[in-house]
């Protein structure tokens, strides 16, 4: 059976017999349903609005979700048109609803859980990280429980009474030789701050001056440094009058030894002192008729016990009378002390002194 031609686009079908149009027609059906692209326009597929879509073809409406959904318009963003099913967890969890409300939801308990002052978790679930390995624990509780722990055996807590102060200070060793205990800068004056250190014998107490491990250094170059030093055994004063950057041993020492093996109970100097102290002389003459030639003396201990013999005692009078003629004379200086005499001629029935003082310069 013949049949005539059929326009059509993009197909179209040439005169010919029914069975070679139908063959060409099944051709382009198969061909048509077979094909991965370009089997027609998406925009010529008919589509029914639906929800928030309202277009009426396929490519309308593909087009119309893809633009709502990348859509960032307050209060309706595409978030807000994609669902999401309820999500246990304990403490929070997450109702159906749509992205954007459980997106919203997560916020907020984001935001509470970093505002939340107590009850937000448990320290004992958060690490510490320790960077300077300065801590046993692995959790904030147990840091805490740590550092509280060690504070707390040398201070008051803040739930006790005197919070914050320091009870017995306990120390370790701290090395060898002569360790620092304390430094106090006290107002900040340099010729003031006091540190103590401590030796294998004895403690020392500085003002103005710190060691460096070989020798003293003065926090202020242009003043004097002092000191006092404890041991067992012995109390040593302190004092370098030079003004040095630097001194090894100290220029001036006053030493009190303790121990039974000491024969002398005063303080001795290292250096040269000077003491001033007091002497004197009273004769009485109880004969009525002759004048007597009297011979007196006495003798004078050092306050301190002086490093060497005294170079020079100058004997200074403060009162004299009668017939008492020039000073007393000094004899076998030693680093004690000295003795001294003299000679004078009375009258019968009267009386002479002479009271004044001694200077010994070692």
């Amino acid at each position: 059976m013949g049949a005539d031609a059929v326009p059509g686009t993009p197909n179209l079908l040439p005169a010919g017999t029914v069975d070679a149009q139908l063959s060409s027609l099944l051709g382009f059906f198969n061909t048509h349903q077979g094909a991965a692209t370009g089997a027609h326009h998406a925009s010529a597929i008919a589509a029914s609005p639906h929800g928030y879509v309202s277009g009426t073809s396929v490519q309308a409406q593909l087009q119309e979700v893809l633009t709502r959904l990348g859509e960032t318009t307050a209060n309706s963003p595409g978030a807000s048109r994609v669902g999401g099913d309820a999500l246990a967890g304990t403490p929070h969890a997450l109702p159906a609803a749509s992205l954007r409300q459980q997106v919203a939801a997560l916020l907020d308990f984001i935001n509470s859980h970093v505002t939340q002052g107590a009850g937000a978790h448990a320290a004992s679930a958060v690490s510490v990280a320790d960077a300077g390995n300065l801590l046993t624990a692995a959790t904030v509780e147990a840091a805490l429980t740590e550092v509280l722990s060690a504070f707390g055996s040398g201070h008051f807590r803040d739930n006790e009474t005197a919070a914050g102060q320091h009870k017995a200070i306990l120390q370790p060793r701290l090395g060898t030789g002569r360790v620092l205990l304390l430094d106090a800068q006290g107002t900040g004056s340099t010729v003031a701050r006091l540190r103590l250190y401590a030796d294998a014998e004895s403690v020392c107490f500085t003002l103005n001056a710190s060691w460096n491990g070989s020798e003293w250094v003065r926090d202020n170059e242009g003043a004097p440094s002092g000191g006092f030093r404890f041991s067992r055994r012995d109390v040593e004063f302190l004092h370098e009058p030079q003004s040095t950057a630097t001194f090894s041993e100290w220029t001036r020492r006053w030493r009190l030894a303790m121990d039974a093996t000491s024969p002398n109970s005063a303080f001795a100097p290292s250096a040269g002192v000077i003491e001033v102290g007091r002497l004197g002389l009273q004769y009485s003459n109880a004969d009525t008729v002759a004048h007597d030639n009297l011979s007196g003396g006495g003798s004078v201990t050092f306050r301190a016990r002086f490093p060497t013999a005294p170079s020079s005692i100058t004997l200074t009078p403060y009162a004299f009378a009668g017939s008492f003629v020039g000073n007393p004379t000094v004899m076998v200086p030693d680093r004690d002390g000295f003795a001294f005499y003299t000679h004078q001629t009375v009258l019968p029935l009267a009386a002479t002194y002479w009271f004044g003082a001694y200077t010994a310069v070692a």
